[in-house]
This record gives C-alpha cells, sequence and structure tokens, in this order.
C-alpha cells in the first residue's frame, strides 16, 4: 500500500516534484547539446519554458483557495508544458537533421 504524505506546500505536489526534475534536465543535459546556431532561440525558449512550468505550479497553489485563479495557473502550465513538447521535439529532428549532414 502506498501510503501518501499530505501536502503541506507546493513541493509536496508531484507534479511540481516532477517538471522542477525535468527543467534542471533541460538545462543541464539538453540545452548544452544543441548547436550554436540554436543557443539565441531554441535554448533559451527551452530553458524559459521548463523553468515556467514548476513556478506556475507554485504560484497557482498559493491561489488554491480561490477555483478559478488556481485553474488560470495550471492552464498557463500546461500551456508552457505544450510549448516545451514542441520544443523538445525540434530537438530531436534537428538533432537528427544534423547527424545526417
Amino acid at each position: 500500500m502506498d501510503i501518501k504524505k499530505p501536502i503541506r506546500s507546493f513541493r509536496d505536489l508531484e507534479v511540481y516534484q516532477n517538471t522542477y526534475a525535468a527543467s534542471i534536465e533541460v538545462n543541464t543535459k539538453i540545452t548544452p547539446k544543441l548547436p550554436k546556431e540554436e543557443q539565441y532561440d531554441l535554448t533559451d525558449q527551452l530553458r524559459r519554458s521548463s523553468k515556467a512550468i514548476p513556478r506556475l505550479i507554485a504560484e497557482g497553489y498559493s491561489k488554491k483557495h480561490q477555483k478559478k485563479g488556481f485553474q488560470k495557473y495550471l492552464d498557463d502550465a500546461l500551456a508552457e508544458s505544450n510549448e516545451m513538447i514542441v520544443s523538445l521535439s525540434h530537438v530531436r529532428d534537428l538533432l537528427r537533421v544534423s547527424k545526417l549532414y
């Protein structure tokens, strides 16, 4: 049986923990591998989006008593997550193409 710890802060939320860990992975393992020509565009976007997701979750948690306020931050976090998916798809495809040439 999996016993859950009580949620006392945003840091106790699994979604926060997972997105924070993912942002560290993106910034330490993925962005350094991008070609120089992507340093000012894709790298910047990846860094900003990956950091925004856990920040929005943390900020939204502080509004948990306001249904619409909390929902807005979760919607924004989902939007950043979708941007991240597209950016990571770009990384995958750019790295794949660069290996062909």
